[in-house]
């Protein structure tokens, strides 16, 4: 199996420097370009055709925000996880608004990391829950509860194990069901809150105070 096609968009070199050293032993992850801003970002995406994208918020000349809408326009194959030193709440908002398939921080552990890029791989897009999942429920925590979107108790105890951080595998295991049962849940979830990926299903759940 080819390893995964890793981008790093990030205007610190030693931060870039940082990602080679921790990912030097990945066998399925492969950084195949990298970029100091979004302009020279964009620039590479067509000769290097990566399968994810790691993505600063905070660049010189075209910054996160203005990269993920030019990514999501040109390039909708290509998976974006942003890695940012800032855990505030409109920072994730806007990520996650802008088409961004997860959102990590800098102090993100290598496994973390690896499990988050081998997730958007796949199309499921990751949230560090620790981190992450706390900051959405303060935004969440501003709008009503809308009482017109229900999950089973299965797709809920399936969605509550996602915003924990798990994997499709972990929560096979966590829940005595095969993976492909567990993906299947998925796509009803995401079916039934219009969500295009993982962590916009967990920002939707918790808007509608489906899940803590």
């Amino acid at each position: 199996m080819s390893p995964i096609r890793l981008m790093v968009v990030d205007d610190h070199a030693v931060l870039r420097e940082g990602l080679r050293f921790m990912l030097r032993h990945a066998d399925d992850v492969q950084i195949v370009s990298e970029a100091s801003d979004g302009r020279e970002a964009l620039l590479l995406l067509e000769a290097s055709r990566p399968d994810v994208m790691l993505l600063d918020m905070n660049m010189p000349d075209m910054d996160g925000v203005e990269t993920l809408k030019h990514v999501r326009e040109r390039w909708p194959q290509v998976t974006v996880l942003v890695l940012s030193f800032h855990d505030d709440p409109e920072y994730v908002e806007q990520a996650l608004r802008n088409g961004a398939a997860g959102y990590l921080l800098k102090t993100v552990s290598r496994e973390e990391l690896v499990r988050a890029v081998q997730a958007a791989a796949e199309g499921a897009g990751y949230l560090q829950a620790e981190i992450t999942r706390p900051l959405l429920q303060k935004f969440a925590a501003a709008s009503e509860p809308e009482a017109d979107i229900e999950l089973s108790p299965r797709e809920q105890e399936v969605l509550q194990l996602v915003a924990d951080g798990m994997s499709t595998k972990q929560a096979s295991v966590e829940l005595g069901i095969a993976e492909s049962t567990v993906k299947t849940y998925l796509r009803a979830i995401f079916d039934t809150l219009g969500a295009t990926h993982r962590a916009h299903a967990v920002a939707l759940a918790l808007r509608h105070r489906i899940i803590e």
